[in-house]
């Protein structure tokens, strides 16, 4: 019998099925309540929308919940005659990973309560609707393949971004590909106020011109970089505004933001000596209390961090039982709690933080964390595992990746701090002694299936860039060159060999003050 399950945890409604070994058919005894969580059958709660909306009412003002998390398709639909009748609710993710359709779309158009809606992607003509008739947003998961420098600037990473996005910046000459990607951006987005030149020649700005014009986009505003390569073109773009129809039928507007520049050049020839003296005194003592500030937030952050890892460790302790199998050294001679069952654990944790999805150990290393996933890869940058305000952050998966099944390319990221906390110890498997210690080739990255063993491949510092970062790929021959590029910027050659049906797992660092990554890569073997 198909049974619904809801469960408030951390100000968040979680919807998902509840499955039952032992069904039982008195219809008294199938509909649950308790302290953690709310249970009915399907037939039920469909006959009886307004009484179970009108008793989760009351305790999600109670609990002042409102976030609610769509955990399986088939609950959307009744989810949404829920939520319809819940206006506490402002907030909702849907977790599978399915395109929205007709019929969802419907359901949130008949909707008034919604602020925002997380989902995988919705095709643009249901998003455009939902947009002129709708105050909610539509956030999507989903990436945008597009391979132009354009999109790659401007940060276009999904749909929703692509579709709200209020400012674009260009800082070079535009390729084919970048213009049939401008184009594609202004066919889709409806809020482009302000185009940014941070250079700029009169071909290319005129091309940009003409775009705007045939995608019919009017009343923005393009505002051009006062540098002096750029304001070589002032006499003839000047010439071109006061001419051009186009500029005056779209009321395209253009600013020349030079003042800045100008004021910073000339700055110190409007002052005298005294002023300028107590200037550099005024500079001195706010750099050093903004060290001091700095140094503060960061040994304090430390210190949380550190209690959050003995307060991990104790609910392992507690709850975990000590398995009949051998106990792995986690290096250094210690030995980690989270041997002991790792489903189990992850269990236990999801409890304190129901992002958890594994833990990862690096040997002769700190890198001994529970492994978080945040619907985007900006929340944990600055969140501790407890989910409070921290600048440590917390080591986490790629919001793309899904833990259950494995992409072909796993990434998991976190900060590199000179304390060794999160990845800042990762530093030392640039050292020789320590990669080419075999010891330290394997990476324990578990989840709740269990003990996962991955053999590293690949070592390297790089500048920044993402093309380590793909998660899928469209063949396998795409997936192995791929994967033998990154074995080939190893600083060592661990002599593993790739195969098309093998799996990645990825970490990824800052080096030198954010110029630079340190990328780790290995394969799972076991």
């Amino acid at each position: 019998m198909e049974k619904v399950m809801f469960q408030i945890k951390n100000k968040t409604l979680y919807i998902t099925d509840k499955i039952e070994k032992n069904p039982i058919t008195n219809i008294n005894n199938t509909n649950i309540i308790t302290d953690e969580d709310l249970i009915f059958d399907m037939k039920y709660l469909k006959n009886n929308i307004p009484l179970i909306a009108n008793f989760l009412n009351v305790i999600i003002k109670n609990e002042n919940t409102k976030n609610a998390i769509i955990k399986k398709e088939n609950l959307i639909a009744v989810s949404f005659e829920l939520l319809d009748l819940m206006p506490e609710i402002e907030n909702l993710v849907i977790e599978p990973n399915i395109t929205i359709d007709y019929d969802i779309h419907l359901a949130i158009l008949k909707n008034n309560t919604l602020k925002t809606i997380n989902c995988y992607t919705i095709p643009i003509y249901l998003l455009e609707r939902i947009d002129t008739t709708k105050s909610v947003k539509i956030e999507t998961r989903s990436e945008v393949f597009f391979i132009s420098n354009f999109i790659r600037v401007n940060e276009l990473n999904n749909y929703t971004d692509v579709f709200y996005k209020k400012k674009i910046t260009i800082l070079s000459d535009f390729t084919d590909t970048d213009f049939e990607d401008f184009g594609m951006f202004l066919s889709i987005n409806k809020y482009l106020r302000i185009v940014y030149f941070d250079y700029i020649n009169m071909t290319l700005l005129k091309s940009v011109i003409k775009y705007l014009d045939k995608y019919d986009v009017k009343n923005v505003l393009v505002s051009i970089k006062g540098n002096d390569d750029n304001l070589k073109n002032f006499a003839e773009l000047e010439k071109f505004v006061k001419k051009n129809k186009v500029v005056k039928k779209n009321k395209i507007k253009f600013r020349i933001d030079y003042t800045k520049q100008y004021q910073k050049e000339n700055f110190l020839k409007l002052l005298n000596f005294t002023t300028i003296k107590y200037m550099l005194i005024v500079i001195i003592i706010s750099a050093i209390l903004g060290y001091g500030l700095n140094r503060y937030d960061i040994y304090k952050s430390s210190q949380q961090v550190e209690d959050i890892n003995q307060d991990i460790n104790a609910i392992i302790e507690s709850a975990v039982p000590e398995s009949t199998e051998s106990v792995e050294s986690a290096g250094d001679g210690y030995e980690s709690p989270y041997y002991k069952d790792y489903s189990r654990a992850i269990s236990v944790l999801k409890e304190t933080n129901p992002d958890t999805v594994g833990w990862l150990q690096v040997n002769n290393t700190k890198v001994n964390y529970p492994v978080v996933q945040a619907p985007n890869n900006s929340y944990y940058l600055r969140h501790d595992f407890n989910r409070n305000s921290n600048s440590l952050g917390w080591i986490f998966m790629d919001y793309r990746n899904n833990v259950d099944e494995l992409d072909k390319n796993t990434i998991i990221y976190g900060h590199n701090l000179l304390s060794g906390l999160m990845f800042g110890s990762l530093k030392v498997t640039l050292n020789q002694s320590w990669h080419t210690n075999k010891n330290n080739q394997y990476i324990t990255f578990n989840t709740e299936d269990g003990d996962k063993k991955w053999r590293i491949f690949s070592i390297y510092k790089i500048a920044k860039t993402n093309d380590y970062l793909y998660t899928t790929f469209f063949s396998d021959q795409e997936f192995l060159n791929f994967a033998n590029k990154m074995k080939d910027r190893s600083i060592y050659d661990f002599g593993v060999n790739i195969d098309k049906d093998d799996k990645i797992l990825t970490l990824s660092t800052c080096q030198t003050s954010g110029k630079e990554r340190l990328v780790i890569h290995a394969i799972l073997v076991d």
